[in-house]
């Protein structure tokens, strides 16, 4: 009896001084053990696809990881790693060198849907690997996405996808057609940016084709694309998240045809090259203005083009309350050195000739660090960066405050008026 007594007491003392496993840990746990079985089971890349993961909380920093850092940061805690994430490394959903690994980077808390989230996780396991794969990361905008006819025409391929989608295989080949027609119409129409699809397409759409391949189950995939098809045209912009879209619909109908499709491309494929020759297609080409205009009312043609007609006016309005309040009032314009710049691919908004408008968006570079919560920040060439400066803005020690954005200067840095319309920072 006093043999147990000594042993239950003894329990309950070390039982005092044991760490206990964090429940959000065992939750990470759980979501990194879904993404090993979908990685060790995919058949779509011929290359070792479970690597290194971290869920971070972008607001504490806290980090869980399914292995450790090179530092030692990120500390053992139950099945997985845990730690804080040093401030200086900006983090989003992304592919990160940190630590001495290169990580797949996913804001914690992830989707509670279990395909969402298991579909996210395979997005970003693909970005750690593509560069292995010979597909380099491309990150141009293709801004005559943004246009009345851009959208229609990329709004029209997309009905004739989902017709085709709907048919069995070998019933396919006149939708396919169709879509690659529309697809054509923009590449005439929009000569100067069109290739900036191909390179969107052969990133972010193959990280999309495989986060829906091995994060959804194969009957309901479908259905999932067909949704994606049908908030095409409610999304606010489509200039970069269009790939999104359209890489897991060419990479799905080009899984049924072809399952084994990803293992042959390199990084000069494209969608329309591999869907014509796997599914035999002729294009056309020769004949494109009239098979356009004929094949355009197959697939409601004047519809979309009436609701894109009114959506116009809207982003007219917006094009030149932008382009008035960056050529025309005060700004602050900034040359990007180092720059690591974190963004929100669903929301940019094409300013021609100006640049591209990112509506929020985390910036650091050599002189500091910029936040954006509204109002825009304007990038062109992915070299010089411009901000409104309004009435209200104000410069507090190393801390510029602007309406929706904020600047925290590093030591030496200041803001200097050139003249009534005009600042910079200097050091």
């Amino acid at each position: 009896m006093k043999k147990a007594l000594l042993l239950l007491i003894c329990w309950r003392v070390f039982s005092c001084y044991a760490q206990p496993i964090d429940t959000t840990s065992r939750l990470a746990a759980t979501y990194f053990k879904e993404a090993e079985t979908a990685a060790k089971n995919q058949k779509l890349w011929a290359i070792d696809f479970y690597g290194p993961i971290m869920f971070v909380d972008q607001q504490s920093r806290i980090t869980y990881a399914n292995m450790p850092d090179s530092a030692g940061i990120l500390k053992k805690d139950g099945e997985i790693y845990k730690g804080f994430l040093p401030k200086d490394v900006m983090v989003a959903n992304t592919a990160l060198h940190w630590g001495g690994r290169l990580w797949s980077v996913i804001l914690w808390p992830l989707p509670q849907n279990h395909d969402d989230r298991l579909n996210l996780v395979m997005h970003e396991s693909f970005h750690r690997v593509q560069v292995r794969l010979g597909l380099p990361m491309h990150n141009p905008t293709a801004a005559h996405l943004s246009t009345l006819y851009g959208r229609i025409y990329f709004l029209l391929e997309l009905q004739a996808l989902r017709d085709a989608l709907s048919k069995p295989v070998n019933q396919r080949q006149n939708d396919l057609t169709s879509a690659l027609l529309f697809r054509a119409k923009r590449a005439a129409l929009f000569p100067r940016s069109f290739g900036n699809e191909r390179l969107l397409e052969m990133n972010e759409g193959l990280a999309e084709y495989t986060g829906v391949m091995l994060g959804r189950p194969k009957d309901s995939i479908i259905q999932h694309l067909y949704q994606v098809i049908a908030h095409a045209a409610s999304r606010q912009s489509l200039i970069r998240s269009a790939p999104y879209i359209t890489g897991p619909i060419y990479g799905y109908l080009l899984y049924q045809q072809n399952p084994e499709w990803t293992l042959k491309i390199d990084s000069n494929a494209s969608f329309p090259a591999l869907t014509a020759a796997n599914y035999h297609l002729q294009i056309p080409a020769d004949q494109l203005d009239k098979e356009v205009d004929r094949r355009s009312d197959q697939y409601d043609g004047k519809t979309i083009i009436s609701c894109e007609k009114q959506k116009e006016a809207i982003r007219q309005k917006k094009f030149n309350d932008y382009v008035s309040g960056f050529t025309k009032q005060p700004v602050l314009t900034i040359k990007l050195i180092p720059q690591n710049f974190v963004f929100d691919p669903n929301n940019l908004f094409d300013l021609g000739e100006y640049g591209t408008v990112y509506p929020t968006a985390q910036l650091k570079d050599s002189w500091g660090e910029l936040i954006v919560s509204d109002n825009g920040v304007l990038m062109k060439d992915w070299a010089v960066i411009t901000l409104m400066v309004g009435e209200g803005t104000s410069v507090n020690g190393q801390v510029i405050t602007g309406k929706g954005w904020q600047i925290s200067l590093n030591h030496g840095w200041k803001m200097i008026k050139i003249d009534e319309l005009h600042y910079k920072l200097a050091k």
